[in-house]
């Protein structure tokens, strides 16, 4: 299904911020000096965890109940289960211990993540993991833009465009991190859909499963684009698509994860949008069915999934759309690679980057199966009011970012410390931008910015808060002559 703009969430968190600050998502307490070299883990005690289930937590630890860690700092390079550290960096105690509350704030969870350590003997220690949890339940509000996009529909606001719907999740039924969702909107165009994600099954907890199912009826729908510019049919019945998936989530080691996932779809649309594009749909035709199947494999070190500041994430996929076992109507095969690189350059500066690379392996594809390098996570700053479709992709972001207000935690009243919605968890960080991209289409010469280097680059801000809510303000300029004030959600890299 299409991405939700969700309203209340953005107006919710977008301006009650002047404030005193207090620490962010939590840190790490290691006395100054400890008397042995090597100190054991004989155990650990979780706190503060009212449903989520201490097997739950544990598993995300970056070393073993039993192990003993060096509380000195190594004299040459060391590989410490798939992290490499130098010398110069902290002791090896600091850094797992570091690395597991990364990995439990990137379990989606929590809202904060304290690790200590309570002495047992000299050398002997229990882990302490004190945690907020996270508000589980979600009711709110949905709106789904009868509109190409949110930067589009900006320029020429019409009330009338948005559909209107609830969105329903549980993110932690049972205390075993299993979600539930159920989301549907109602309008021009309107839609349903369900989703239930179990983080893992059998006995060897490396193993996940995500089910979904969802039906949407679409009142626009971009068809074809001229001087790359989107030609829209508004019209009600314009596509109806039905989609049933099961999605098997591996994870073989702690930063290595693989994706296994098959689609069936059914998709029809009117004879009003067969007449001005007889190529969307595979065939010429106004239905298609198809199975698809979609694998991928990535390492990822990151510090953090919603908004990283270090850490690589390299990752290789490919997809299969239609398989020939349930029709024969499409025959498509993508694969690509992608790769982004954090890294902090002096006290409050980072730098980011990103490379991806998509290929099709076929000849000329229908309009609806195109590879698009302006929409969702596949993007260049400063298109968006512009439609890049292909059957190759090449691109990459680059930002330089300084931190403008460090991530806080409004103040709150006494008593009041554990209320998740009493405080605010907040960051800003300008950023400098250069982005690049290349899109080939050697089946139309009717959009100008097909099969040549676009480029862009500009200054932004972002603003980073709670559950995973990133909204970006930016300024872009392009190589094509173009400028303006776009809105972006989600992290630019």
């Amino acid at each position: 299904m299409k991405r939700l703009f969700t309203l209340p969430v953005f107006l919710a968190f977008c301006f009650p911020l002047l404030t005193f600050a207090q620490n962010k998502n939590g840190s790490i307490h290691v006395p100054d000096t400890l008397a042995a070299p090597y100190i054991k883990i004989a155990g650990v005690e979780c706190t503060g965890n009212k449903l989520t289930k201490p097997p739950i937590i544990i598993r995300e630890l970056d070393f073993k109940i039993g192990d003993s860690l060096a509380t000195f700092q190594k004299e040459k390079k060391v590989n410490f289960n798939d992290r490499i550290f130098y010398p110069g960096d902290s002791s090896e105690l600091r850094l797992r211990m570091n690395y597991s509350r990364e990995n439990l704030i990137n379990t989606k969870l929590f809202l904060t993540v304290d690790l200590s350590l309570k002495k047992i003997t000299e050398n002997q220690y229990t882990l302490v993991i004190d945690v907020v949890e996270r508000h589980y339940w979600w009711l709110f509000p949905v709106a789904k833009l009868n509109a190409p996009n949110f930067n589009e529909w900006l320029r020429d606001i019409n009330w009338a465009d948005l559909s209107m719907g609830l969105f329903f999740s549980h993110n932690n039924l049972w205390g075993l991190s299993h979600q539930s969702s159920i989301v549907g909107y109602i309008g021009k165009s309107w839609a349903i859909g369900f989703g239930y994600r179990i983080p893992w099954i059998g006995s060897g907890k490396k193993v996940g499963l995500t089910m979904t199912a969802g039906y949407q009826n679409l009142y626009t729908v971009e068809y074809a684009s001229v001087d790359n510019k989107r030609q829209m049919l508004y019209d009600y019945n314009s596509s109806q698509n039905m989609k049933i998936g099961a999605k098997l989530s591996l994870r073989p080691g702690l930063y290595n994860y693989g994706t296994i996932k098959l689609t069936g779809e059914y998709i029809h649309v009117s004879d009003s949008l067969v007449k001005l594009d007889s190529n969307y749909l595979a065939g010429y035709k106004t239905t298609n069915t198809s199975l698809t199947l979609y694998a991928d494999y990535y390492y990822d070190t990151r510090n953090s999934h919603t908004y990283p500041l270090k850490g690589n994430m390299l990752r290789v996929f490919m997809e299969k759309i239609g398989l020939g076992v349930v029709s024969k109507d499409i025959d498509l095969f993508y694969y690509g690679i992608d790769f982004h690189f954090y890294q902090t350059v002096g006290r409050k500066w980072y730098i980011a980057e990103m490379v991806k690379a998509e290929n099709a392996a076929g000849e000329n594809s229908p309009y609806y199966y195109q590879m698009n390098m302006t929409q969702g996570k596949d993007f260049i700053r400063g298109f968006d009011l512009y439609t890049v479709k292909g059957d190759q992709m090449y691109f990459c972001r680059n930002n330089v970012k300084f931190e403008l207000i460090k991530p806080s935690v409004t103040k709150v009243k006494e008593g009041q410390e554990k209320n998740k919605f009493k405080k605010l968890q907040y960051a800003f960080y300008l950023n400098a931008f250069a982005d690049a991209g290349y899109c080939v289409n050697n089946f139309t010469d009717v959009n100008p910015y097909n099969n040549r280097l676009l480029m862009s680059w500009g200054l932004g801000i972002d603003f980073v808060t709670y559950y995973d809510l990133v909204i970006r303000f930016e300024y872009a300029f392009t190589s094509m002559g173009t400028n303006g004030f776009f809105f972006g959600f989600g992290m630019p890299i």
